[in-house]
C-alpha cells in the first residue's frame, strides 16, 4: 500500500494549480520564483506548470510563466462564466431576500446548501427567466455565488419565498435536504452519488462492501451515454473497474486502508461528471458555442487531475489481478503514461 502522506499530497493537486493560477494572474514568473510565491516546492511548481501548459491555461516565454488569456473569466461565477448586470443583481437580489426570510423564521443563519435550493425552487416557482442556473456537483445551483451583502433584497416574490421558506425550515439537515432534492427532480444519478459518497466517507465493513459494490454499477448504468460526454464514460467506467477489482482482491482491512484513495478517486471522476451536466443545463442561458470554451478548459483540468488519481488507485490491485481488458478504457491515461 502507498504511504499515506503521499496520497494526501495528491488530494491538493487541482488547489495547487489553483493557487498557481491565481498567482500567474498577477504577472509572470519562473518556476522558482511560483515556488516561493506560493510555498509550493520546485518539482511540484514544475510538474503543474507543465499541467497547466498541457490544457493551454499557461504559456511560457524566456523561461517565464504567464496565464493565456483565451476568456475572460469572472471569479464569481462556475466555470468563470460572464453574467450580466441585471443577472447579477436579480440574483443577490433573491439571495438577499431569502437570507433575511430564513433568519426572520428560524432565528438562524441560512445554510449555503439551503440557500441555494429554495432559491432555485422560487425562480422556478416564479418563471424567473433572469437568474442563470444549472446542475452541478450537490444538484441545481445558481451560476453566481450567492454573497448578496452590497445589494438591496427584493421583495418581489415573497409570495413564493414564504412557502418555499416554510417547506424547507422543516427539513432537518443537508443530506435529508439533498436526498429530498434529487427525490423530487427523478435524479437517480445524483442520489447514487450520494449513497456512494456516504459509504466512502464511514468505516468499511463486509456489508457496506457490498452496497458500495451493488451502487457502483447503478452508478454506471444510470450515466446517460450521449455523443457529446461519451469520454467521459472511460473515467466512470474506469473508477467503476478498478473499485470493483480492488473488492475482490483485497481484504476488508486492506480496502479500509486505502478508502479515503477510492474516495479522493470519486471526488475527481464525480467533478468531471458534475461539470458536463452543468454545461448541459446552461444552454438554455448561454450561447453553446461560447459556454462550451469555459466547459472545456475547466474539464480538461479537471481529466488530468482524475486521471492521476485512477492511476494510483490503480496501483493498489495486485499486478497479478490487474485485467487489462477492463482497465485500458483509460485512453487519455494510456496516452500521457507512454509520453
Amino acid at each position: 500500500m502507498k504511504n499515506s502522506i503521499v496520497v494526501k499530497k495528491r488530494c491538493k493537486k487541482e488547489e495547487i494549480l489553483s493557487k498557481i493560477l491565481k498567482t500567474l494572474n498577477t504577472g509572470s514568473y519562473n518556476i522558482l520564483q511560483i515556488s516561493k510565491k506560493t510555498n509550493t516546492n520546485w518539482e511540484t511548481v514544475r510538474n503543474a506548470v507543465q499541467t497547466l501548459e498541457k490544457i493551454n491555461l499557461v504559456k511560457k516565454e524566456d523561461n517565464k510563466y504567464f496565464v493565456n488569456k483565451v476568456l475572460d473569466f469572472n471569479e464569481n461565477t462556475l466555470l468563470g462564466l460572464p453574467i450580466s448586470k441585471e443577472q447579477k443583481n436579480a440574483t443577490l437580489g433573491l439571495a438577499k431576500r431569502i437570507i433575511e426570510k430564513w433568519k426572520k423564521k428560524t432565528s438562524k443563519p441560512i445554510k449555503k446548501t439551503f440557500l441555494q435550493k429554495i432559491l432555485i425552487t422560487v425562480v422556478k416557482q416564479a418563471n424567473i427567466k433572469n437568474i442563470p442556473y444549472g446542475w452541478y456537483l450537490f444538484g441545481e445551483c445558481a451560476v453566481l455565488r450567492l454573497e448578496p451583502d452590497s445589494i438591496a433584497a427584493s421583495n418581489k416574490y415573497d409570495k413564493f419565498i414564504n412557502p418555499v421558506i416554510e417547506k424547507y425550515s422543516k427539513i432537518p439537515n443537508t443530506q435529508e435536504l439533498l436526498k429530498k432534492h434529487y427525490v423530487e427532480e427523478g435524479n437517480d444519478l445524483y442520489l447514487l452519488r450520494l449513497k456512494i459518497s456516504n459509504l466512502l466517507m464511514n468505516q468499511f465493513n463486509t456489508e457496506s462492501i457490498t452496497s458500495l459494490k451493488i451502487n457502483l454499477n447503478n452508478f454506471l448504468f444510470s450515466f446517460k451515454k450521449t455523443d457529446d460526454n461519451k469520454d467521459l464514460l472511460e473515467y466512470v467506467t474506469g473508477f467503476v473497474s478498478i473499485v470493483i477489482q480492488l473488492i475482490k482482491n483485497l481484504s476488508v482491512d486492506e480496502l479500509e486502508e486505502i478508502r479515503s484513495e477510492i474516495n479522493n478517486a470519486f471526488i475527481a471522476v464525480w467533478e468531471i461528471v458534475g461539470t458536463y451536466n452543468l454545461y448541459e443545463s446552461l444552454v438554455k442561458f448561454y450561447d453553446k458555442q461560447v459556454l462550451k470554451k469555459y466547459y472545456t478548459i475547466r474539464a480538461d483540468n479537471l481529466k488530468l487531475v482524475a486521471e492521476e488519481y485512477l492511476l494510483a488507485l490503480k496501483d493498489n490491485i495486485p499486478a497479478k489481478k490487474q485485467k487489462p481488458s477492463s482497465l485500458n478504457k483509460f485512453k487519455g491515461i494510456a496516452a500521457r503514461k507512454s509520453q
